[in-house]
Order: C-alpha cells, then sequence, then structure tokens
C-alpha cells in the first residue's frame, strides 16, 4: 500500500456530500422539476462515484475491475447534467436525441462488456485491444465532452433568460440565478480537473479544491426554486414566438399599426398591466389575439419586448401613485405593488433604467411642496 496523505480523505468527503445532495435532489417534491431534479439527481451520483474512484485509486485498495466499474458511468455524467438543464428551461428534449447524446456511454459500456471487463477478471489487468490512437481518443474524448457540454449547459440557460423577457413581465424568481451559480461551480471542477493534470502543485491539493467546488455546487442546488412561479406556458406556445416568414407575409403594416393600437389602448384602457402574475399568454388573451400575434406586433409594430412593455406603463403609473396625494401613506413597497410590480428589486431596477432616476430621487425632484 502506498503511503496515505490526509488530503486523500477530502475526495471520500466529496463523494459522500454528492451521494447525499444526488439523493436529496432525485427524491424532491416538486411536481414542476420532478424530470429535471430525477436528472440533476443522476448527475451528482454519477460524480459521487468520480470521487469515490479518485479516493481508491489514491490509497490503493481496490482492484482494477471495481476502478473500471466506477469509471463507466461517467461517460453519462455531463449529458445527465445537460438533459436536466434542458428540462429546468423547458427546451424540448426529444427521445432520439436523448439517445444521440448518450451513444458514446453506451459505447462505453458494450466496449467494456466484450473486451476490458472480462480481461479484467480473468487476468486481473487490462488489455486494450483497440490501435493505440482509439485508445488516444477514448482517454480525451471525456474531457472534450466535459468542455461541451458545458457550453451547451451555459447556452441554453442564456436562451432561457432571453426568452423570458418574451414571456413574463418580471423575472426575478425565475431566472433561474441558483442554476447559474451551479454552472459556475461545476466549471471550477472542471478547470480543477484539468489543471491538476499539468500543475503539480495543483494535482497535490485538488481534493481540498475539489470539496470547496462541491460545497458551492451543493447551496446552489440547495437553493432550487421553482421556475414556474407566474405561469407554465405551453412548450407549443414558446415554439411560437419563433417567427416563422410564412407569418410574416399573413401580416401587413396596415394590419400591424391596427394592431398595435389596439393593443396599447386595450392594455393601457383596461390597466392590465397592474396584474403582477401578467404573462404574453394571459395578456394576449384579454386582447383578443394569439401569443404569436402579441408577440410579432409588440416586437415589430411597438419595438419593445413584452417585458419592457409592461413595465413602461407600470413605471407610468408609478409615476403617476408617487404624486399622488391620496398615497403618501404608502412606502415604496407599497407603491410598487400598486403599480403592478411583482416585487421591489424589479420596481427600482426598472424606474431607474427608464428615468435616470430612483423612485425617491424622482419623488423628490417633482413633488409640489405643501402651500404654507
Amino acid at each position: 500500500m502506498s503511503e496515505f496523505h490526509i488530503i486523500e480523505v477530502f475526495n471520500a468527503f466529496s463523494a459522500g456530500a454528492l451521494f447525499l445532495l444526488g439523493t436529496i435532489t432525485f427524491i424532491r417534491q416538486n411536481d414542476a422539476l420532478v424530470n429535471a431534479n430525477r436528472w440533476l439527481g443522476a448527475f451528482y451520483g454519477i460524480l459521487a462515484l468520480t470521487f469515490c474512484q479518485l479516493f481508491l485509486e489514491h490509497i490503493k485498495i481496490a482492484n482494477a475491475l471495481l476502478i473500471h466499474l466506477l469509471e463507466i458511468p461517467r461517460w453519462a455524467m455531463l449529458p445527465c447534467l445537460y438533459v436536466a438543464v434542458c428540462h429546468l428551461t423547458s427546451s424540448a428534449v426529444r427521445k432520439s436525441s436523448l439517445m444521440m447524446h448518450f451513444f458514446p456511454f453506451l459505447l462505453f459500456v458494450i466496449y467494456s462488456i466484450i473486451y476490458v471487463i472480462p480481461d479484467l477478471y480473468n487476468r486481473h489487468e487490462y488489455i486494450l485491444k483497440l490501435p493505440t490512437w482509439v485508445g488516444g481518443i477514448i482517454r480525451y474524448f471525456f474531457f472534450v465532452q466535459m468542455i461541451c457540454y458545458w457550453i451547451l449547459c451555459f447556452f441554453d440557460l442564456r436562451k432561457h433568460k432571453q426568452k423570458l423577457k418574451m414571456l413574463a413581465s418580471f423575472t426575478e424568481k425565475i431566472d433561474l440565478k441558483w442554476l447559474q451559480y451551479l454552472l459556475l461551480s461545476v466549471l471550477l471542477l472542471l478547470a480543477v480537473r484539468i489543471l491538476s493534470i499539468s500543475v503539480t502543485q495543483i494535482s497535490s491539493f485538488s481534493p481540498i479544491l475539489y470539496f470547496v467546488g462541491i460545497i458551492f455546487l451543493a447551496y446552489a442546488s440547495l437553493a432550487q426554486q421553482s421556475i414556474y412561479v407566474t405561469e407554465a406556458m405551453p412548450l407549443h406556445e414558446q415554439e411560437e414566438i419563433v417567427l416563422t416568414k410564412a407569418f410574416h407575409e399573413r401580416l401587413t403594416p396596415e394590419q400591424v399599426y391596427e394592431l398595435k393600437a389596439w393593443v396599447i389602448r386595450k392594455t393601457q384602457e383596461e390597466k392590465l398591466y397592474l396584474d403582477p402574475g401578467l404573462t404574453l399568454s394571459v395578456l394576449s388573451r384579454h386582447i383578443g389575439i394569439s401569443s404569436h400575434e402579441l408577440s410579432y406586433v409588440l416586437n415589430q409594430g411597438i419595438g419593445k419586448s413584452f417585458y419592457q412593455f409592461i413595465n413602461e406603463l407600470r413605471t407610468e403609473e408609478a409615476k403617476s401613485l408617487l404624486l399622488s396625494e391620496e398615497n403618501n401613506h404608502l412606502d415604496m413597497l407599497g407603491i410598487a405593488i400598486r403599480a403592478g410590480f411583482n416585487s421591489k428589486t424589479t420596481f427600482y431596477t426598472t424606474f431607474k433604467k427608464l428615468t435616470n432616476q430612483t423612485p425617491k430621487q424622482y419623488l423628490h425632484q417633482h413633488k409640489t411642496p405643501p402651500q404654507p
């Protein structure tokens, strides 16, 4: 047995923490996110097996067969994370594409069953029966896979954030900020893994760095919120937002102009923007047109996203409320709620962006002093 270093125990700590986190995530009761949590729990479980393998390799108490068995699921680890992110961001994951993502894992399983496991079981040694260059591809493919899938997760999350402003009038609780932190934690783990291969100093302390990354990973995961706090828009309605050439040709400039006037008049006269949970589909039902048509009119006719259009109207309402004598008893949160904002944060951020002033600065500048 090789010399044991206490620092290697951190790999065992990481494995235990990930097994616990994976179990909690997998069984978490959240109907809206049940599929996402199962895939995310699978990701944590496979990552835990990876740290088990690292620990056993360092202390030299496991045979080569066990080490290889722990290595097999690793090829499915990042695809599990990507599928979880797709479910969290309501992206479509078709069964055919699902098979494609896990195809390398299935190939590795087949190769292991036919060649590797029999050799390790019978001879206790690993005999590679493939050309050397193929072995090199297999060795580095996993690192390429990790980087590629992390990038896919990042862009899927960014696309989700852009889509939110077309569907919802507030985004604080549905922007998946916790998932952003989770991806940053995964990036930290990837960076440590890659650097530890080439930098001896980092390799010596990598178990501690891994454990720190997993602490952040656990914090981000346990801070998970439901993304459906406003309305779970059906997938077909989300896909309608992607404008097609055929639809462009069905609306003439005159029709867009008429619909634009109708949307503005209906929204303002009925003060539909005062509903803090207003979404694109809800507004489209009030207006009497489809979500697709409303999205096109807002973007092409008015030149604004749904988020911008509604929150600008709320800002104008807030201005009136701030200067009204009847609302002197309200604090800023009260003004925000009455104006239709879902939170004080959205109110301040939107108001400052549109007026270059905070609500209090606007009030002090425009409030008429009481007459003596």
